[in-house]
């Protein structure tokens, strides 16, 4: 189904841009429209930052434990991982869609877009389930701390992508 969507998308966008110039003008530079696109760009970038920064630091965390601690740091590790997936996923989304110039396909890619968000928005959910169960059987402080720091940031980015959604309507 993902790579469906990728397909409809990518294909709307070939058909519809490439007829007219996706750079933005200068004078729509400053827009509140605008302004409002770059700063969920940057939420979205700042987001999957702080996953891979925690991530990095709970693995440095890890490469000193064994058996079932190392396990499930690097389960929690893992979830930190499927986040950034996500995360990097929407954001390619979004800048897809922004740049459509053909309403009637923006129309429908708008759809396809909510569609998806709604999808990254389930899965971030269930891993921050993940996350918790995993948390439960944490052992090692460090870890139990650098887990709960991911769980919260996965709990943002579920956040800030039902956010997106809802604007979208």
């Amino acid at each position: 189904m993902h790579k469906f969507a990728v397909a409809i998308m990518l294909a709307l966008f070939a058909a519809c841009s490439y007829s007219q110039d996706a750079a933005p003008k200068a004078d729509q530079q400053d827009t509140p429209e605008m302004a409002a696109k770059k700063a969920v760009e940057r939420d979205l970038n700042m987001l999957k930052g702080n996953l891979i920064t925690q991530s990095q630091d709970l693995e440095s965390i890890t490469e000193s434990l064994r058996g079932v601690d190392a396990d499930n740091a690097m389960l929690i590790d893992q979830r930190a991982g499927q986040g950034v997936t996500y995360l990097d996923a929407t954001y390619w989304y979004l800048v897809l869609y922004d740049r459509m110039q053909c309403g009637e396909d923006k129309d429908l890619a708008k759809f396809v877009l909510r569609d998806r968000l709604s999808f990254y928005a389930h899965l971030l959910d269930m891993i921050v389930d993940q996350t918790n169960r995993y948390l439960e059987l944490a052992r090692v402080p460090a870890v139990a701390q650098q887990g709960q720091q991911i769980r919260d940031e996965l709990r943002n980015a579920k956040v800030k992508l039902d956010e997106i959604a809802a604007s979208l309507k």
